[in-house]
């Protein structure tokens, strides 16, 4: 297996570079500046359902499957669990009332009952943290929801999906398996998208060559970004459904006219 390698970057002031960040660049630059400027889009009811339930996952994964009738306390714990910081997210989003938090819990609970469905052979890890110093004071990080090995020993990434739909899952899975041939030396076999709801998969059998174009895509990111942000100048910005949840999108005309757009249809 080919040895893959990240190029140069210009130095500067330290950057830690997620999956996040490199698709919300992919999708419009200024959205990740602002990321780097301390923009973050806020906290939902979605995004807290799909950390609590990717928390239960990993649970069944390393502990074995949760009794029906012990899901909900589960589900108390593990917001509970200082790792996990949602306990934090209850006031903001008003789930602190019980009956604010019962039919979120009910959700979780019938995606849990989805999930365990799955087999769970060849099973290696679950919440697994990358992190790699590509040079330039950068870092990429990735946390991968779990591991499991292929019939022939190769390990396989997968990256659960509490929603329906697997759309552009691609390049989240192409820095997964990037990150995880920089720290491990070679490639998985495979990194796929798997929704819980439907049971559809998507994914990438990864090659050297898309490893260092993904590698290139994300040096030029950070030089981008880097000079935005030293500069103060805004950078490109394109428009498309991710403006509904943009931060930026006051004052963004592009943004403005995709939501009226999206809006009317």
């Amino acid at each position: 297996m080919p040895v893959i390698t990240f190029p140069d970057i210009e130095p500067g002031d330290h950057i830690a570079v997620s999956a996040t960040l490199y698709v919300t660049y992919r999708s419009c630059p200024q959205q990740a500046l602002g990321r780097l400027q301390g923009e973050y889009p806020a906290d939902s009811i979605a995004s807290f359902k799909g950390s609590l339930a990717h928390r239960v996952f990993a649970r069944h994964l390393t502990s074995g499957p949760i009794p029906d009738q012990d899901v909900l306390q589960a589900c108390r714990q593990e917001i509970g669990a200082p790792e996990g910081h949602l306990n934090m997210k209850l006031a903001p989003l008003e789930l602190n009332r019980p009956s604010k938090l019962a039919p979120v819990l009910a959700e979780v609970a019938d995606l849990y009952d989805r999930f365990k469905r799955f087999p769970s052979d060849g099973f290696r890890a679950a919440e697994v943290s990358l992190e790699v110093d590509v040079g330039g004071n950068a870092v990429l990080r990735g946390r991968v929801d779990a591991i499991f090995d292929d019939p022939a020993g190769a390990t396989v990434i997968i990256d659960w999906k509490t929603g329906a739909w697997l759309d552009d899952s691609e390049p989240q899975l192409e820095f997964y398996a990037l990150v995880w041939a920089l720290e491990h030396g070679e490639l998985p076999s495979r990194a796929e998208a798997v929704s819980v709801q439907t049971g559809e998969r998507a994914g990438i059998e990864p090659t050297p060559e898309r490893a260092e174009v993904t590698a290139a895509e994300i040096a030029s990111m950070i030089n981008t970004l880097r000079a935005a942000f030293r500069s103060g100048d805004d950078v490109e910005r394109r428009a498309g459904p991710h403006c509904r949840w943009c931060p930026l999108l006051e004052g963004c005309s592009e943004g403005t006219a995709a939501v009226e757009i999206l809006g009317s249809h």
